[in-house]
């Protein structure tokens, strides 16, 4: 692997950065909270501009509105709009799905919502965890019986993120409901219309006040055949594939975006005094942040390696498993010591500078809480590396 960016690579870097100082994020209208993983906020207008920019289909074929670049100019762009904290995070689920959609889905599918997610427009929800169904995601309930014209769906999904504020779901359920089925032979994906009559969303109000999570019910709902993605029961393969692109592509921007953290911590530590010693001299202080930015480091250093391998079309087992556990956890020890090095200062108002940091970095203290369970729980992911990566027996 080459550790540094071609002249072309940071060339790329530049145009992002020059776009991002013209299109500030903060002049952008938001309908979600900020997330800890670098994917920020959520903004319709946002996303849509990036839609204009021609960047959501950046890695698509020519044929569907994309520009064939290769994955490496994507990593970087998702790094430049982590450290600029752009508000795109439905806009970062649904590049995911698209990449679904080409990879399993048919022409007429292709041609239906590919223009519309590539313009920023559609936006996709993914319909997957259920209140039975988590980590192991065979267990799922939810039902869609084929009629004449269409499926008859019935059951529910939870957690499904930004559902309220999204058009379509990928909804994961059971076609064939034969009790005696093995699941990894009884599951489809169908594309979900929100509009449709039955659909019911809620939303699950987290403990900081947000509602980016929502209950989704379905209730003898009809979906037309023809948003069937891929073939009848034969789901299971693809569902382990959404879960890699899950793992690895949501974890991705959380080093660059832990960067832009650290890198106003550092300046709020110069530049705040704590019984008359500015913290920038405090010996704990220092310590906290230097490991801060070296775990941070090492964790970016994995996560773009697995990425030159996804470049190179060279397989993955466990990698994408791996990035998930190393993200997460560093990304909860490092809302730890940040929490601490603001110490009790932590729950100031907003009236100085500092204020809107200190704010947010409590935010994602609490944020991260949950961060260990989202792709699949961290246990369940150490379970694949060690059966997968270190070939040790299941049981």
């Amino acid at each position: 692997m080459e550790f540094g960016f071609t002249a072309e690579q940071e060339a790329w870097r530049r145009e992002i950065q020059d776009f991002l100082k013209d299109n500030p994020p903060e002049k952008f209208p938001t309908q979600s909270g900020e997330d800890s993983w670098g994917h920020g906020a959520f903004s319709k207008e946002f996303v849509r501009l990036l839609g204009q920019k021609g960047w959501i289909p950046l890695t698509w074929p020519k044929k569907y509105g994309g520009a064939e670049r290769p994955n490496m100019d994507l990593m970087i762009l998702f790094e430049e709009l982590a450290w600029a904290r752009v508000p795109w995070a439905a806009g970062a689920i649904c590049w995911s799905m698209a990449n679904t959609i080409l990879d399993m889905g048919s022409e007429e599918l292709k041609q239906e919502f590919l223009p519309g997610i590539g313009k920023g427009e559609t936006i996709l929800w993914l319909a997957m965890s259920e209140p039975d169904a988590g980590s192991d995601l065979l267990a799922l309930r939810t039902t869609a019986v084929e009629q004449d014209d269409c499926f008859l769906v019935n059951g529910q999904k939870v957690w499904s993120s930004l559902a309220h504020i999204s058009d379509y779901g990928f909804l994961f359920c059971r076609t064939n409901v034969d009790p005696k089925a093995p699941g990894w032979a009884s599951i489809s994906i169908l594309m979900l219309d929100k509009k449709l009559p039955g659909v019911t969303v809620q939303p699950m109000v987290s403990m900081l006040g947000d509602h980016f999570h929502t209950e989704v019910f379905l209730d003898n709902v009809r979906v037309p055949k023809r948003h069937l993605l891929g073939k009848k029961n034969e789901a299971v393969v693809h569902l382990n594939k959404t879960l890699e692109f899950d793992r690895f592509w949501a974890r991705f921007p959380k080093p660059r975006f832990c960067q832009r953290i650290t890198h106003d911590l550092v300046q709020y530590a110069r530049e705040t005094r704590r019984d008359g010693v500015l913290l920038s001299q405090d010996p704990s202080v220092r310590t906290k942040l230097v490991e801060s930015a070296i775990e941070i480091e090492a964790c970016r250093q994995v996560l773009w390696s697995i990425g030159w391998k996804i470049d190179n079309k060279m397989p993955l087992t466990y990698e994408a498993s791996a990035a998930k556990v190393l993200a997460d956890d560093m990304g909860l020890r490092f809302f730890d010591r940040s929490m601490q090095i603001l110490g009790p200062y932590a729950y100031m108002g907003e009236a100085d500078k500092w204020g809107t940091l200190r704010k947010n970095i409590r935010r994602w203290f609490l944020w991260t809480a949950g961060d260990s369970l989202a792709g699949g729980t961290s246990e369940i992911a150490r379970n694949t590396m060690a059966t997968t990566g270190l070939k040790l027996p299941r049981k």
